[in-house]
């Protein structure tokens, strides 16, 4: 049964990213000027909404949880995932090379997930292991009849931006990536938010894809509503490319306090703040993806998982403890705390800029 839940949850995270990839925006034919807010809601409604296609480029995506008051947990935790994609055309997996770095308590664990149109593969420290053909056709159906590069691979899973984006105004314009854009800032409607969130686990459930049997195939609006009046100081912060209105980076903010038995569990955890960043460059910019070599059977993957679990695991316990495959210098091949606490911050200090998180690499074996 582990195996299987293993297979599964790489095939479905293989699909939400390459979902998000190459399905996450789009621009209308008919852009709206403005600098007021119906000016910005215009933006909204051209950068989230249309048919105009995303085919490829490089994808960087950042997720950093700073803990306060703990004396247990110490931040930040980050997860990274950077890499190419490219559109095989309509209802076809698209071709990618992700690169994905997980940072918690001093502890670095990195893995690959390569999709080359007709098998799929995860790589790790050097060897390439190939996903069983049933979880991976299984994975490709999922694009059949779908958007498959155009933008409505969100809507698919139940996110809509519209939903939970509210009050949104022009805070001026930037350059990402090399892109000129227009910085589009918004307030975060949680509840909203959370009911697409809940919409996308019904449909997980319902793929019937292994490895979605622990997560919740919903969550009922007395939870939603608990959560989100928890939730403070929420932002988001939207990039649309200036001419072609189409999404170059999104950057969401807000904190979670922690209070009675959690916070003493969690070694007096008073509040933790959460930044998530999703950035595209090379719009469109033709990208290769080549057949890993070295590939070994997927079942020696499952026998080293437990170290991937083990840095995950880590989470919760001290940030000194070591284990099977949870040693910084066993999970980062060559990394040291100091230079894995430089990475967290490079990476943290990014915010989601793929050519910024690109450099971060080498402090991993900096002292």
């Amino acid at each position: 049964m582990r195996k299987r839940t293993v297979r599964g949850a790489v095939a479905l995270t293989l699909a939400l990213v390459l979902a998000i990839a190459v399905g996450a925006c789009g621009s209308s034919a008919n852009s709206t000027s403005g600098s007021g807010s119906a000016g910005a809601q215009a933006l909204l409604t051209d950068t989230f909404s249309g048919s105009h296609a995303i085919k490829s480029g490089v994808l960087g995506f950042n997720l950093s949880v700073n803990p306060s008051g703990s004396s247990s947990i110490k931040g930040p935790i980050t997860l990274s995932l950077t890499g190419p994609f490219q559109s095989r055309g309509a209802g076809k997996l698209p071709l990618s090379n992700l690169s994905i770095d997980i940072n918690a308590l001093g502890h670095h664990g990195q893995l690959g997930l390569v999709s080359t149109g007709s098998a799929g593969y995860i790589t790790l420290k050097g060897a390439a292991y190939q996903l069983p053909s049933a979880e991976f056709e299984k994975l490709a159906s999922s694009f059949t009849g779908g958007a498959g590069g155009s933008t409505g691979g969100l809507a698919k899973f139940g996110i809509k931006p519209l939903h939970w984006l509210t009050a949104p105004t022009i805070v001026g314009s930037d350059s990402v990536a090399g892109a000129p854009t227009t910085h589009i800032r918004a307030k975060l409607n949680v509840s909203a938010l959370l009911s697409d969130v809940s919409t996308f686990l019904g449909k997980a459930a319902a793929s019937g894809a292994t490895g979605t049997a622990a997560l919740p195939t919903s969550l009922s609006p007395a939870t939603r509503q608990r959560i989100a009046a928890e939730i403070r100081n929420p932002t988001v912060d939207i990039w649309t490319g200036a001419t072609d209105k189409t999404l170059r980076k999104l950057a969401v903010g807000l904190t979670i306090p922690v209070s009675g038995s959690a916070s003493t569990l969690l070694g007096g955890l008073t509040s933790a703040t959460i930044q998530f960043a999703l950035q595209y460059s090379q719009l469109n910019q033709p990208q290769s993806v080549a057949t890993p070599t070295n590939v070994k059977p997927f079942s020696e993957f499952q026998q080293q998982v437990q170290g991937i679990v083990g840095t995950i695991e880590g989470l919760g316990g001290a940030s000194g403890s070591s284990g099977a495959g949870t040693s910084t210098s066993g999970s980062a091949g060559g990394a040291n705390p100091a230079g894995v606490q430089k990475y967290s911050q490079c990476i943290q200090r990014a915010g989601g800029d793929v050519t910024k998180m690109q450099k971060c690499a080498p402090l991993l074996t900096s002292g």
